[in-house]
């Protein structure tokens, strides 16, 4: 009679004790470790409880990812399903949770497990399967990942001031010239409509930054959308350059002509999308600044 009860007690239905397991992980938004799942399900054994994971885990309703000190868990998968290795599920997982921000070696290799030799197969087999690419941060000689369809965020490529990780001086001076003479063009104008009345040429010379915004897109300055963000980084450093200056309501008017252009015009700090970052000391510094020096031996 015992002997029945026992093998009773150790028959059980595994699709019940992997929904109950799924149940648990789906609740844990962050994942959950082994030592958690476990206390959380008494009722199983530990081999039912490890055959419910290995089920959920090949049919890809869960992943596994390794929490920082190491510890593994178990996480519902919202990943795309891709056809590859589970080292590949994994990898691609970690890449595609970075969006648009993407993901750097050493973190893909802390959130996956994986040696350095696995890592760097994995990699690029998700390379020739058109899966991920490999992006050069500004700022930086490392390399990031991010999927092969997404578009990097501003902070990794620079934006539209940067050119193959390259800061497009050419282009930062064309844009202020074309503000300069938009904002002179105005201040012209505002004198010779009010000759004998300096408060109003002086009010009629202030424009909006949307206006000069408008101007370049209407005239097609560029070949790419420029942002009025964009366009607030360019006129900080005409401001700093004396070609205009700003008043506390945001608009701008031009400044009496000069007879020389200040290096301010393309110093590259003020349009570097990393700057707020950048410390003497730092991996991120004016020291090991390729476009500080850059810039300085031009002076």
């Amino acid at each position: 009679m015992m002997n029945s009860a026992i093998v009773k007690q150790e028959i059980t239905n595994p699709a019940e004790n992997e929904m109950q397991v799924l149940q648990i992980i789906q609740a844990a938004l962050e994942g959950i470790d082994m030592d958690a799942l476990t206390s959380m399900t008494p009722g199983l054994e530990q081999s039912s409880r490890q055959d419910a994971i290995n089920s959920l885990l090949a049919t890809k309703k869960v992943a596994i990812s390794q929490a920082p000190g190491g510890v593994l868990r178990l996480k519902v998968n919202t990943s795309e399903q891709i056809a590859g290795t589970e080292e590949e599920q994994v990898i691609y997982g970690l890449i595609e949770e970075s969006k648009t921000r993407g993901i750097w070696i050493k973190e893909l290799r802390d959130g996956s497990g994986l040696n350095q030799l696995q890592l760097k197969k994995t990699l690029k087999s998700l390379e020739t399967k058109k899966l991920v690419k490999t992006i050069k941060a500004v700022g930086t000689t490392r390399k990031c990942y991010i999927l092969f369809n997404m578009e990097p965020d501003m902070s990794l490529t620079g934006g539209t001031f940067y050119s193959d990780q390259q800061l497009d001086s050419e282009l930062i001076n064309t844009l202020i010239s074309v503000c300069g003479s938009y904002a002179s063009s105005r201040r012209k104008h505002a004198i010779d409509e009010n000759p004998n009345n300096i408060q109003m040429q002086r009010e009629a010379s202030y424009i909006r930054p949307q206006e000069i915004a408008q101007f370049i897109t209407e005239k097609r300055v560029l070949n790419v959308p420029l942002s009025l963000e964009d366009l607030e980084r360019i006129l900080e450093v005409a401001v700093l350059d004396g070609t205009i200056e700003r008043r506390a309501d945001g608009k701008i008017r031009a400044c009496p002509p000069r007879s020389c252009i200040s290096p301010l015009v393309s110093v590259p700090c003020s349009v570097c999308p990393v700057v707020e970052d950048c410390r003497p000391g730092y991996v991120i510094s004016p020291q090991s600044c390729q476009y500080m020096k850059n810039w300085l031996a031009e002076l």
